[in-house]
């Protein structure tokens, strides 16, 4: 479409009026200019893991509940996953409601190096590059020993109960490379774990929405985790099953009406602290 420029619009209407001699309806045509709004961002979620944690991956991607965000911010977050080397491909969608963003990643980690059979067994461990915990305090977390029949299944597992013994003591984007020889001979599997401890992260704020005043201020008496206290990843999911589940179910009683929570943290790599969200609808 060609656009008329203003400064002939009214000698072209002018002819108009001129030739047809009545009335003439002009059409005014104004370009369309497409603007990127940015919208809340109010949950991140990760499809498709199998090794890895998803506080660990949205850590990562570096997207933060309550930001203002748009399509390039999530383009660049996704960049970050694929940069990670932990992924073979990275993909997302988005669900908007509102000004509220919901960002969904769908992810395929890749595969180890080799995979055990149903036959074999465990050989040596050994670990190297950590330094917040010992190699003992590893092995035990591990759970694995010599002898052990193994299958990936176990040994993912294993390096998940590894992952979360760093979270415990904050360290909540601990990345695990492992490298495996087979020996044919004993018909065992030795492996060689790296680990990549990441940054300590201490207690943020615990914000709680959805609830009376009264019942905010009593659910948050039950958080034990203080603020600057190192921040312990596996807590938010216990103190959902231990206290926040039975709470649901008083609140339901007392109330009549169904009540679901969801618990979300947010990392902040700049303070190096974890913010905790609890929403009640």
């Amino acid at each position: 479409m060609r656009l008329i420029p203003q400064q002939n619009l009214r000698c072209v209407i002018g002819r108009l009026l001129l030739t047809a001699g009545c009335i003439a309806v002009i059409a005014a045509v104004t370009p369309v200019t497409f603007a990127q709004e940015k919208t809340t961002l109010r949950k991140v979620e990760i499809v498709g893991l199998r090794r890895l944690s998803s506080d660990q991956v949205i850590a990562t991607a570096g997207l933060r509940v309550g930001e203002l965000i748009d399509a390039p911010a999530i383009d660049a977050a996704a960049d970050k996953l694929m940069r990670s080397g932990w992924f073979s491909s990275v993909n997302y969608r988005v669900q908007t409601a509102d000004t509220d963003t919901t960002v969904i990643f769908e992810v395929a980690e890749k595969t180890a190096a080799s995979r055990p059979t149903t036959s074999d067994t465990l050989g040596t461990i050994s670990w190297s590059d950590n330094r917040a915990l010992t190699n003992q305090e590893l092995t035990d977390a591990f759970g694995l020993r010599a002898g052990d029949a193994i299958t990936r299944t176990k040994i993912d597992q294993a390096l998940d109960a590894v992952r979360k013994a760093y979270a415990r003591q904050g360290y909540i984007s601990t990345k695990i490379t492992e490298s495996n020889a087979a020996d044919a001979a004993a018909r065992r599997v030795n492996y060689q774990f790296t680990v990549s401890e990441g940054r300590q992260y201490r207690m943020g704020a615990l914000t709680i929405t959805g609830l009376t005043p009264a019942d905010t201020r009593d659910l948050k008496s039950k958080w034990t985790l203080a603020a600057g206290s190192f921040f312990d990843g596996t807590y938010p999911e216990r103190f959902g099953a231990t206290v926040i589940r039975p709470f649901v179910t008083t609140l339901t009683q007392r109330t009549g009406r169904r009540t679901k929570f969801e618990i979300s943290t947010t990392p902040d790599t700049q303070k190096q602290t974890v913010d905790v969200l609890i929403t009640f609808r």
